[in-house]
Protein backbone atom coordinates (compact mmCIF):
# COMPACT_ATOMS: atom_id res chain seq x y z
CA UNK A 1 0.00 0.00 0.00
CA UNK A 2 1.09 3.73 -1.08
CA UNK A 3 1.30 6.07 1.23
CA UNK A 4 -1.47 8.06 -0.11
CA UNK A 5 -3.33 5.06 0.31
CA UNK A 6 -2.41 4.78 4.27
CA UNK A 7 -3.15 8.85 4.66
CA UNK A 8 -7.08 7.90 3.40
CA UNK A 9 -7.88 4.71 5.71
CA UNK A 10 -9.64 5.14 8.52
CA UNK A 11 -7.14 5.28 11.82
CA UNK A 12 -5.20 8.13 9.75
CA UNK A 13 -8.59 10.34 9.13
CA UNK A 14 -9.61 9.65 12.68
CA UNK A 15 -6.44 11.43 13.57
CA UNK A 16 -7.13 14.24 11.01
CA UNK A 17 -10.08 14.66 13.09
CA UNK A 18 -8.93 15.14 16.48
CA UNK A 19 -6.08 17.24 15.28
CA UNK A 20 -9.41 19.21 13.88
CA UNK A 21 -10.71 18.72 17.48
CA UNK A 22 -7.80 20.45 19.31
CA UNK A 23 -6.88 23.08 17.14
CA UNK A 24 -8.91 25.46 18.81
CA UNK A 25 -6.71 24.98 22.11
CA UNK A 26 -3.60 24.91 19.89
CA UNK A 27 -4.52 28.21 18.25
CA UNK A 28 -5.22 29.93 20.87
CA UNK A 29 -1.97 28.46 22.30
CA UNK A 30 -0.19 30.40 19.71
CA UNK A 31 -1.26 33.99 20.44
CA UNK A 32 0.56 36.26 21.99
CA UNK A 33 3.84 34.21 20.53
CA UNK A 34 7.61 36.13 20.05
CA UNK A 35 6.65 34.00 16.61
CA UNK A 36 4.00 36.44 16.35
CA UNK A 37 6.68 39.11 15.03
CA UNK A 38 7.38 36.71 11.93
CA UNK A 39 5.79 36.99 8.75
CA UNK A 40 3.02 34.77 7.98
CA UNK A 41 1.65 33.36 4.80
CA UNK A 42 -1.73 32.84 5.39
CA UNK A 43 -4.75 33.58 7.76
CA UNK A 44 -3.24 34.16 11.12
CA UNK A 45 -5.64 34.90 13.26
CA UNK A 46 -6.84 32.64 16.16
CA UNK A 47 -9.94 31.40 13.93
CA UNK A 48 -8.72 32.55 10.33
CA UNK A 49 -5.67 30.36 10.86
CA UNK A 50 -7.55 27.49 11.24
CA UNK A 51 -8.41 28.04 7.61
CA UNK A 52 -4.57 28.75 6.62
CA UNK A 53 -3.63 25.82 8.42
CA UNK A 54 -6.21 23.70 5.75
CA UNK A 55 -4.87 25.50 3.14
CA UNK A 56 -1.35 24.35 3.96
CA UNK A 57 -2.14 21.04 4.11
CA UNK A 58 -3.77 21.37 0.33
CA UNK A 59 -1.18 23.25 -0.86
CA UNK A 60 1.96 23.87 1.16
CA UNK A 61 4.03 24.00 -1.50
CA UNK A 62 2.55 26.76 -3.01
CA UNK A 63 2.14 28.72 0.01
CA UNK A 64 5.63 28.07 0.98
CA UNK A 65 7.04 29.59 -2.55
CA UNK A 66 5.07 32.57 -1.79
CA UNK A 67 6.83 33.01 1.33
CA UNK A 68 10.17 32.24 -0.15
CA UNK A 69 9.80 35.16 -2.62
CA UNK A 70 8.79 38.08 0.44
CA UNK A 71 10.42 36.75 3.40
CA UNK A 72 14.33 35.10 4.59
CA UNK A 73 12.34 33.47 7.22
CA UNK A 74 8.14 33.01 7.70
CA UNK A 75 5.93 31.14 9.56
CA UNK A 76 2.91 28.86 7.77
CA UNK A 77 -0.20 27.72 10.38
CA UNK A 78 -0.13 24.14 10.78
CA UNK A 79 -3.05 21.79 12.50
CA UNK A 80 -0.42 21.94 15.85
CA UNK A 81 2.08 25.24 15.75
CA UNK A 82 3.65 27.75 13.33
CA UNK A 83 5.80 25.85 10.70
CA UNK A 84 8.49 28.09 10.27
CA UNK A 85 10.41 28.17 7.15
CA UNK A 86 13.90 29.71 6.27
CA UNK A 87 15.03 30.45 2.63
CA UNK A 88 16.85 33.63 3.10
CA UNK A 89 21.00 32.93 2.20
CA UNK A 90 22.26 34.48 5.35
CA UNK A 91 19.78 32.52 7.35
CA UNK A 92 20.65 29.44 6.23
CA UNK A 93 24.21 29.75 6.73
CA UNK A 94 23.64 30.54 10.27
CA UNK A 95 21.47 27.02 10.44
CA UNK A 96 24.82 25.64 9.17
CA UNK A 97 27.12 27.25 11.91
CA UNK A 98 24.82 27.05 14.55
CA UNK A 99 26.19 24.03 17.32
CA UNK A 100 23.33 21.24 18.04
CA UNK A 101 23.41 22.57 21.74
CA UNK A 102 21.96 25.37 19.41
CA UNK A 103 19.61 23.65 16.96
CA UNK A 104 18.96 20.26 16.59
CA UNK A 105 18.31 17.83 13.62
CA UNK A 106 18.45 14.63 15.98
CA UNK A 107 15.50 16.14 17.92
CA UNK A 108 13.55 17.18 15.33
CA UNK A 109 13.79 13.62 13.33
CA UNK A 110 12.84 12.21 16.64
CA UNK A 111 9.64 14.50 17.02
CA UNK A 112 8.72 13.74 13.05
CA UNK A 113 9.42 9.93 13.39
CA UNK A 114 8.66 9.15 17.13
CA UNK A 115 11.90 6.51 17.89
CA UNK A 116 9.57 5.66 20.85
CA UNK A 117 7.44 3.84 18.87
CA UNK A 118 8.17 3.57 15.86
CA UNK A 119 11.64 1.57 16.32
CA UNK A 120 13.50 1.91 19.70
CA UNK A 121 13.94 4.85 22.43
CA UNK A 122 17.64 3.82 22.19
CA UNK A 123 18.17 5.17 19.32
CA UNK A 124 17.19 8.41 20.80
CA UNK A 125 20.31 7.87 23.28
CA UNK A 126 23.03 8.16 21.60
CA UNK A 127 24.04 8.52 17.35
CA UNK A 128 26.46 5.74 17.01
CA UNK A 129 25.36 4.52 14.33
CA UNK A 130 26.18 8.14 12.43
CA UNK A 131 29.76 8.09 13.47
CA UNK A 132 30.00 4.28 11.65
CA UNK A 133 28.61 5.89 8.58
CA UNK A 134 31.06 8.99 8.23
CA UNK A 135 34.18 6.65 8.97
CA UNK A 136 34.32 2.99 8.63
CA UNK A 137 31.18 2.48 6.02
CA UNK A 138 32.10 5.70 3.91
CA UNK A 139 35.13 4.41 3.73
CA UNK A 140 34.67 1.18 2.34
CA UNK A 141 32.44 1.93 -0.07
CA UNK A 142 34.95 1.09 -2.76
CA UNK A 143 36.03 -1.93 -1.31
CA UNK A 144 32.67 -3.04 -1.17
CA UNK A 145 31.60 -1.67 -4.24
CA UNK A 146 31.94 -5.47 -5.95
CA UNK A 147 29.10 -6.37 -3.57
CA UNK A 148 26.95 -3.46 -5.08
CA UNK A 149 27.29 -4.34 -8.26
CA UNK A 150 26.61 -8.40 -7.83
CA UNK A 151 23.41 -7.55 -5.89
CA UNK A 152 22.16 -4.93 -8.90
CA UNK A 153 22.85 -7.73 -11.20
CA UNK A 154 21.18 -10.03 -9.24
CA UNK A 155 18.16 -7.71 -8.84
CA UNK A 156 17.88 -6.64 -12.39
CA UNK A 157 17.59 -10.57 -13.20
CA UNK A 158 14.80 -11.23 -11.20
CA UNK A 159 13.07 -8.02 -11.29
CA UNK A 160 13.18 -7.62 -14.95
CA UNK A 161 13.12 -11.34 -15.89
CA UNK A 162 10.33 -10.75 -18.29
CA UNK A 163 11.63 -8.04 -20.62
CA UNK A 164 13.23 -10.08 -22.84
CA UNK A 165 10.88 -10.26 -25.49
CA UNK A 166 8.42 -7.19 -25.01
CA UNK A 167 7.76 -4.62 -22.49
CA UNK A 168 7.86 -5.42 -19.21
CA UNK A 169 5.39 -2.91 -17.32
CA UNK A 170 5.98 -2.46 -13.52
CA UNK A 171 4.47 0.02 -11.32
CA UNK A 172 7.56 2.28 -10.66
CA UNK A 173 7.95 3.45 -6.72
CA UNK A 174 7.58 -0.23 -5.23
CA UNK A 175 9.89 -1.56 -8.36
CA UNK A 176 12.28 0.99 -7.21
CA UNK A 177 11.83 0.06 -3.54
CA UNK A 178 12.59 -3.33 -4.79
CA UNK A 179 16.15 -2.28 -5.88
CA UNK A 180 17.39 -0.09 -3.39
CA UNK A 181 16.14 -2.50 0.01
CA UNK A 182 18.31 -4.87 -1.62
CA UNK A 183 21.54 -2.81 -2.89
CA UNK A 184 21.34 -1.49 0.94
CA UNK A 185 20.76 -4.97 2.96
CA UNK A 186 23.70 -6.26 0.82
CA UNK A 187 26.00 -3.33 1.65
CA UNK A 188 24.80 -3.09 5.32
CA UNK A 189 24.50 -7.10 6.05
CA UNK A 190 25.92 -9.67 3.25
CA UNK A 191 24.24 -11.85 0.60
CA UNK A 192 22.43 -13.94 2.81
CA UNK A 193 20.30 -11.76 4.09
CA UNK A 194 19.92 -9.43 0.70
CA UNK A 195 18.51 -12.46 -1.37
CA UNK A 196 15.86 -13.43 1.77
CA UNK A 197 12.61 -11.96 0.25
CA UNK A 198 11.20 -11.90 3.73
CA UNK A 199 14.03 -9.74 5.31
CA UNK A 200 14.19 -7.53 2.74
CA UNK A 201 10.23 -7.30 2.88
CA UNK A 202 10.69 -6.28 6.60
CA UNK A 203 12.99 -3.68 6.36
CA UNK A 204 10.67 -2.05 3.31
CA UNK A 205 7.77 -2.21 5.89
CA UNK A 206 9.35 -0.70 8.40
CA UNK A 207 10.84 1.99 5.73
CA UNK A 208 6.90 3.01 5.47
CA UNK A 209 5.90 2.61 8.98
CA UNK A 210 8.50 4.83 10.64
CA UNK A 211 7.52 7.78 7.77
CA UNK A 212 3.76 7.24 7.95
CA UNK A 213 2.90 6.12 11.10
CA UNK A 214 5.50 8.58 13.38
CA UNK A 215 4.03 11.08 11.62
CA UNK A 216 0.36 10.24 12.38
CA UNK A 217 1.62 9.78 16.14
CA UNK A 218 3.21 13.11 15.86
CA UNK A 219 -0.06 14.44 15.90
CA UNK A 220 -1.26 12.87 19.06
CA UNK A 221 -0.95 13.73 22.59
CA UNK A 222 2.16 11.99 24.20
CA UNK A 223 -0.65 9.73 26.88
CA UNK A 224 -2.02 8.48 23.37
CA UNK A 225 0.52 7.77 21.29
CA UNK A 226 1.70 4.30 23.27
CA UNK A 227 -1.64 2.56 22.31
CA UNK A 228 -2.21 3.61 18.80
CA UNK A 229 1.64 2.78 17.77
CA UNK A 230 0.56 -0.92 18.98
CA UNK A 231 -2.45 -0.70 16.36
CA UNK A 232 -0.50 0.39 13.72
CA UNK A 233 2.51 -1.79 13.55
CA UNK A 234 3.87 -4.51 15.78
CA UNK A 235 7.13 -2.90 16.01
CA UNK A 236 8.78 -5.47 19.31
CA UNK A 237 7.36 -8.45 16.68
CA UNK A 238 9.24 -7.14 13.72
CA UNK A 239 12.02 -6.19 15.66
CA UNK A 240 12.47 -9.87 16.93
CA UNK A 241 12.21 -11.18 13.05
CA UNK A 242 15.24 -8.89 12.60
CA UNK A 243 17.19 -10.03 15.28
CA UNK A 244 16.75 -13.93 14.33
CA UNK A 245 17.87 -13.16 10.67
CA UNK A 246 21.33 -11.29 12.51
CA UNK A 247 21.27 -13.77 15.14
CA UNK A 248 23.43 -16.61 13.26
CA UNK A 249 26.13 -14.28 11.31
CA UNK A 250 26.74 -12.52 14.33
CA UNK A 251 27.17 -16.10 16.49
CA UNK A 252 29.31 -17.24 13.72
CA UNK A 253 31.65 -13.98 13.64
CA UNK A 254 31.59 -14.23 17.70
CA UNK A 255 32.68 -17.86 16.98
CA UNK A 256 35.49 -17.06 14.37
CA UNK A 257 37.04 -14.01 16.12
CA UNK A 258 36.06 -12.19 12.93
CA UNK A 259 34.68 -8.94 14.79
CA UNK A 260 38.78 -7.82 15.75
CA UNK A 261 39.91 -9.03 12.39
CA UNK A 262 37.28 -8.83 9.55
CA UNK A 263 37.26 -10.48 5.96
CA UNK A 264 35.80 -9.56 2.59
CA UNK A 265 32.31 -11.32 4.15
CA UNK A 266 32.47 -9.73 7.06
CA UNK A 267 33.22 -6.25 6.00
CA UNK A 268 29.77 -5.09 7.08
CA UNK A 269 27.56 -3.22 9.27
CA UNK A 270 27.28 -5.82 11.62
CA UNK A 271 30.84 -5.52 12.04
CA UNK A 272 31.53 -2.27 12.32
CA UNK A 273 28.32 -0.81 14.51
CA UNK A 274 29.12 -3.94 16.88
CA UNK A 275 33.39 -2.89 17.08
CA UNK A 276 31.75 0.72 17.68
CA UNK A 277 29.60 0.51 20.39
CA UNK A 278 30.45 0.15 23.95
CA UNK A 279 30.84 -2.68 25.50
CA UNK A 280 26.82 -2.24 27.43
CA UNK A 281 25.65 -1.62 23.82
CA UNK A 282 27.51 -4.78 22.48
CA UNK A 283 24.00 -6.70 22.05
CA UNK A 284 21.86 -8.57 19.20
CA UNK A 285 18.87 -6.01 20.17
CA UNK A 286 21.07 -2.92 19.82
CA UNK A 287 22.61 -3.60 16.59
CA UNK A 288 18.76 -4.96 14.85
CA UNK A 289 17.42 -1.35 15.61
CA UNK A 290 20.45 0.49 14.41
CA UNK A 291 20.13 -1.77 11.42
CA UNK A 292 16.40 -0.99 10.97
CA UNK A 293 16.82 2.19 11.28
CA UNK A 294 19.75 2.97 9.00
CA UNK A 295 17.42 0.68 6.36
CA UNK A 296 14.78 2.93 6.74
CA UNK A 297 16.77 6.22 6.05
CA UNK A 298 18.61 4.45 3.06
CA UNK A 299 15.38 3.08 1.56
CA UNK A 300 12.84 5.71 1.37
CA UNK A 301 14.46 8.84 0.14
CA UNK A 302 16.71 7.05 -2.09
CA UNK A 303 14.06 5.07 -3.67
CA UNK A 304 12.31 8.20 -4.28
CA UNK A 305 15.05 9.46 -6.22
CA UNK A 306 15.64 6.46 -8.16
CA UNK A 307 11.87 6.27 -9.22
CA UNK A 308 12.15 10.50 -10.47
CA UNK A 309 15.24 9.32 -12.24
CA UNK A 310 13.52 6.74 -13.90
CA UNK A 311 10.33 8.83 -14.77
CA UNK A 312 12.59 11.61 -16.09
CA UNK A 313 14.78 9.20 -18.02
CA UNK A 314 11.16 7.92 -19.89
CA UNK A 315 9.96 11.63 -20.92
CA UNK A 316 13.41 13.39 -21.63
CA UNK A 317 14.42 10.64 -23.88
CA UNK A 318 17.05 12.72 -25.82
CA UNK A 319 19.44 12.40 -23.24
CA UNK A 320 19.33 8.90 -23.15
CA UNK A 321 22.14 7.91 -25.68
CA UNK A 322 24.61 10.81 -24.82
CA UNK A 323 24.53 8.95 -21.50
CA UNK A 324 24.88 5.26 -22.26
CA UNK A 325 27.94 6.68 -24.43
CA UNK A 326 29.62 8.05 -21.07
CA UNK A 327 28.98 5.02 -19.24
CA UNK A 328 30.06 2.32 -21.56
CA UNK A 329 33.67 4.32 -22.89
CA UNK A 330 34.18 4.90 -19.06
CA UNK A 331 33.37 1.26 -18.14
CA UNK A 332 35.10 -0.50 -21.57
CA UNK A 333 38.35 1.75 -19.76
CA UNK A 334 38.22 1.13 -16.15
CA UNK A 335 35.54 -1.24 -15.29
CA UNK A 336 32.63 -1.16 -12.98
CA UNK A 337 34.26 0.28 -10.07
CA UNK A 338 33.87 3.42 -7.48
CA UNK A 339 36.34 5.21 -9.47
CA UNK A 340 34.72 4.93 -12.82
CA UNK A 341 31.09 5.46 -11.16
CA UNK A 342 32.47 9.14 -10.16
CA UNK A 343 33.75 9.43 -13.60
CA UNK A 344 30.22 9.77 -15.16
CA UNK A 345 29.78 12.97 -15.03
CA UNK A 346 26.71 13.34 -17.36
CA UNK A 347 25.24 11.30 -15.39
CA UNK A 348 25.97 12.83 -11.90
CA UNK A 349 24.46 15.76 -13.43
CA UNK A 350 21.25 14.19 -15.47
CA UNK A 351 20.57 12.75 -11.74
CA UNK A 352 21.42 15.88 -9.05
CA UNK A 353 18.73 18.26 -11.92
CA UNK A 354 16.26 15.59 -11.32
CA UNK A 355 16.44 15.66 -7.57
CA UNK A 356 16.58 19.48 -7.90
CA UNK A 357 13.65 19.47 -10.31
CA UNK A 358 11.12 16.59 -9.25
CA UNK A 359 13.16 15.44 -6.32
CA UNK A 360 12.79 18.25 -3.45
CA UNK A 361 10.13 18.64 -0.91
CA UNK A 362 8.98 21.95 0.11
CA UNK A 363 10.32 21.91 3.34
CA UNK A 364 13.79 19.92 4.07
CA UNK A 365 16.26 19.62 6.86
CA UNK A 366 14.10 20.17 10.09
CA UNK A 367 15.92 21.69 12.83
CA UNK A 368 14.43 21.98 16.66
CA UNK A 369 15.40 25.02 18.56
CA UNK A 370 17.15 23.37 21.94
CA UNK A 371 17.50 26.44 23.24
CA UNK A 372 16.46 30.57 22.58
CA UNK A 373 18.32 30.84 19.32
CA UNK A 374 18.25 34.30 17.62
CA UNK A 375 19.21 34.81 13.57
CA UNK A 376 22.18 36.96 12.33
CA UNK A 377 19.39 39.76 11.35
CA UNK A 378 17.54 39.56 14.81
CA UNK A 379 14.69 37.36 14.88
CA UNK A 380 14.62 35.15 17.48
CA UNK A 381 12.62 31.87 18.04
CA UNK A 382 12.15 30.50 21.15
CA UNK A 383 13.54 27.06 22.84
CA UNK A 384 11.18 23.77 21.57
CA UNK A 385 10.47 25.42 18.02
CA UNK A 386 10.52 23.51 15.02
CA UNK A 387 11.40 25.11 11.74
CA UNK A 388 12.69 23.55 8.41
CA UNK A 389 14.21 24.81 4.70
CA UNK A 390 12.24 25.95 1.54
CA UNK A 391 13.86 23.00 -0.04
CA UNK A 392 12.03 23.21 -3.10
CA UNK A 393 11.69 26.95 -3.59
CA UNK A 394 15.23 27.20 -3.12
CA UNK A 395 16.27 24.74 -6.25
CA UNK A 396 13.95 26.74 -7.97
CA UNK A 397 15.28 30.04 -7.12
CA UNK A 398 15.68 32.16 -10.48
CA UNK A 399 18.96 34.17 -8.65
CA UNK A 400 20.45 30.57 -8.40
CA UNK A 401 19.15 28.71 -12.07
CA UNK A 402 18.72 30.22 -14.98
CA UNK A 403 14.79 29.09 -15.90
CA UNK A 404 14.89 27.34 -12.94
CA UNK A 405 11.35 24.94 -14.01
CA UNK A 406 13.28 23.93 -16.86
CA UNK A 407 14.83 20.60 -17.04
CA UNK A 408 18.72 20.86 -18.02
CA UNK A 409 20.03 17.17 -17.35
CA UNK A 410 23.84 18.54 -18.44
CA UNK A 411 23.40 21.51 -16.39
CA UNK A 412 26.46 20.75 -13.79
CA UNK A 413 28.65 19.05 -16.11
CA UNK A 414 31.35 21.89 -16.41
CA UNK A 415 30.75 23.61 -12.72
CA UNK A 416 32.62 23.03 -10.17
CA UNK A 417 32.54 19.41 -8.49
CA UNK A 418 33.02 20.12 -4.84
CA UNK A 419 29.85 22.42 -4.73
CA UNK A 420 27.78 20.29 -7.81
CA UNK A 421 28.24 16.77 -7.47
CA UNK A 422 25.19 14.82 -6.37
CA UNK A 423 26.55 14.17 -3.27
CA UNK A 424 28.01 17.57 -2.32
CA UNK A 425 26.12 20.13 0.26
CA UNK A 426 25.86 23.83 -0.85
CA UNK A 427 23.23 26.04 0.59
CA UNK A 428 22.02 26.86 -3.45
CA UNK A 429 21.09 23.51 -3.48
CA UNK A 430 18.73 21.59 -1.06
CA UNK A 431 19.52 17.57 -1.55
CA UNK A 432 21.45 16.14 1.57
CA UNK A 433 20.38 18.91 3.74
CA UNK A 434 23.03 21.44 5.01
CA UNK A 435 25.91 21.43 7.73
CA UNK A 436 27.45 18.92 9.44
CA UNK A 437 23.92 17.42 10.29
CA UNK A 438 23.55 16.70 6.27
CA UNK A 439 23.02 13.27 5.31
CA UNK A 440 26.11 11.32 6.33
CA UNK A 441 25.07 8.36 4.13
CA UNK A 442 25.04 10.76 0.34
CA UNK A 443 28.03 9.06 -0.13
CA UNK A 444 26.87 5.37 -0.51
CA UNK A 445 23.85 6.46 -1.81
CA UNK A 446 25.35 8.38 -4.90
CA UNK A 447 26.99 5.14 -5.63
CA UNK A 448 24.35 2.96 -5.63
CA UNK A 449 22.00 5.13 -7.54
CA UNK A 450 24.40 5.72 -9.88
CA UNK A 451 24.90 2.29 -10.33
CA UNK A 452 21.27 1.29 -10.91
CA UNK A 453 20.95 3.47 -13.14
CA UNK A 454 24.07 2.83 -15.49
CA UNK A 455 23.18 -0.90 -15.32
CA UNK A 456 19.65 -0.37 -16.29
CA UNK A 457 20.23 2.42 -19.23
CA UNK A 458 23.07 -0.03 -20.42
CA UNK A 459 20.84 -2.90 -21.04
CA UNK A 460 17.51 -1.86 -21.16
CA UNK A 461 15.41 0.55 -23.01
CA UNK A 462 12.66 2.56 -20.56
CA UNK A 463 9.52 4.22 -21.22
CA UNK A 464 6.51 5.62 -19.49
CA UNK A 465 3.52 2.60 -19.63
CA UNK A 466 1.22 5.21 -20.03
CA UNK A 467 3.05 7.50 -22.24
CA UNK A 468 -0.10 10.24 -23.28
CA UNK A 469 -0.69 10.53 -19.53
CA UNK A 470 2.76 12.18 -18.77
CA UNK A 471 4.42 12.26 -15.65
CA UNK A 472 2.45 11.55 -12.43
CA UNK A 473 1.74 14.60 -10.41
CA UNK A 474 4.03 14.35 -7.79
CA UNK A 475 3.54 16.24 -4.11
CA UNK A 476 1.35 14.86 -2.06
CA UNK A 477 1.57 17.82 0.85
CA UNK A 478 4.98 19.15 1.78
CA UNK A 479 6.91 16.14 0.12
CA UNK A 480 7.48 15.20 -3.37
CA UNK A 481 6.65 11.71 -2.89
CA UNK A 482 6.39 9.42 -6.24
CA UNK A 483 2.87 9.37 -8.30
CA UNK A 484 1.24 6.00 -6.64
CA UNK A 485 -0.14 4.07 -9.18
CA UNK A 486 2.37 5.18 -11.87
CA UNK A 487 4.15 2.73 -14.58
CA UNK A 488 7.25 2.37 -16.29
CA UNK A 489 8.10 -0.52 -18.70
CA UNK A 490 11.60 -1.55 -19.61
CA UNK A 491 12.62 -4.10 -22.61
CA UNK A 492 15.75 -5.73 -22.90
CA UNK A 493 18.43 -4.38 -25.29
CA UNK A 494 21.16 -6.53 -24.99
CA UNK A 495 22.16 -9.28 -22.60
CA UNK A 496 23.57 -8.37 -19.12
CA UNK A 497 27.29 -8.81 -18.52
Amino acid sequence: MHLVDHLSSSPYSAVLGFAFFSYAIAAVRKRNSPLDKIPTVGPSGVLTSWIGAMRSFRHGPLMIQEGSEKYPIFKIPTFSSWLLVVAGPELLEDMRKASDEQISFLAALDASVQFDHTISPRLRADDAHIRVIRGVMTKNIGARYPDVLDEMNKTLESLLAGADKDWLHLTAFPSALQIVSRLSARFFSGPVLSSNPKYTEIMEKFAVHVVKDGGMLSLLPGWLRPFVSRIQFDTEGNIREIEEYLRPILAERLERGDMENPDADSNDLITWLWNAAPEAQRTLHDIAIRIIWLNVAAIRTTSAILTHVLFDLAIYKSYIEPLREEISTIVEAEGWNKVSIEKMKKLDSFMKESQRVHGSDAVMSDRLAVSDFTFSDGTFIPKGTRFAVAGHAINHDKRIYSNPYEFQGFRYVDMDPSKWQLASLSLEFMGFGIGKRACPGRFFAATELKTAVARILLDYDIKLTDEKAGRPKDFLGMFMEPGAKAKFSFKRRVPIK
